[in-house]
């Protein structure tokens, strides 16, 4: 015999472990959906070898870690890069003879360690990525890559079509130009992983 189903009889234990169970699978199919493969990120990049070893370097491996997962370590490994540049220019500074050099070091240390500088963006950055505030994540990741650019383009010759050179008559000998390539191609990937947030959300 069919057993009609009665409200008042269901216990209140059951219903919260249905409701439980209901949350679980919802959120197991959400974080589903969150998830892509590294390739396919790393593809969208110029930098497919180098942003495929990183992300691939993330603790707990790649598999089956989400796009949030991977731009927040992705983004701590941005920090880490601009503290070891920082750390750079001020041993440069303190070294340099060349005043061009010099000018060159204080510029760019200002752009990364100013009140408005890159390394001022990263908390705020980790923050709106928590709340998953990504339009505000994006507004962040803009002003990394402006902080880095300024950087990297400071003397150019603006007439090279090259985005490393500097003008004929300074050319940067110090490890700068690395350190900020790096920086640059980090930021590269942060981007790639960016295009996920408001397809998947």
């Amino acid at each position: 015999m069919a057993r009609h189903f009665n409200g008042n009889n269901v216990r209140p234990y059951s219903l919260i472990l249905t409701l439980v169970f209901a949350f679980l699978l919802f959120d197991a199919t959400s974080n589903a959906q969150k998830i892509v493969k590294v390739e396919e990120i790393c593809n969208q990049t110029k930098i497919v070898a180098y942003c495929s070893n990183l992300l691939n370097s993330i603790p707990g491996g790649a598999a089956r870690a989400d796009v949030d997962s991977l731009a927040h370590y992705t983004i701590e490994v941005l920090r880490s890069k601009l503290k070891n540049t920082v750390n750079l220019l001020n041993s440069l500074i303190a070294k340099a003879t060349d005043p061009k050099a010099k000018e060159l070091y204080n510029f760019c240390l200002k752009e990364f360690t100013g009140q408005d500088g890159a390394l001022a963006e990263i908390d705020p950055m980790q923050k709106s990525l928590k709340a998953k505030d990504y339009n505000d994540v994006s507004f962040h990741l803009n002003d990394l890559v402006a902080d880095n650019d300024e950087c990297m383009s400071y003397g150019q010759d603006q007439s090279s079509t090259s985005s490393h050179h500097f003008t004929t008559d300074f050319k940067d000998p110090s490890p700068l130009p690395q350190f900020t390539d790096d920086i640059f191609k980090v930021l590269q990937i942060i981007t790639a992983i960016s295009n996920y947030w408001f397809k998947i959300y």
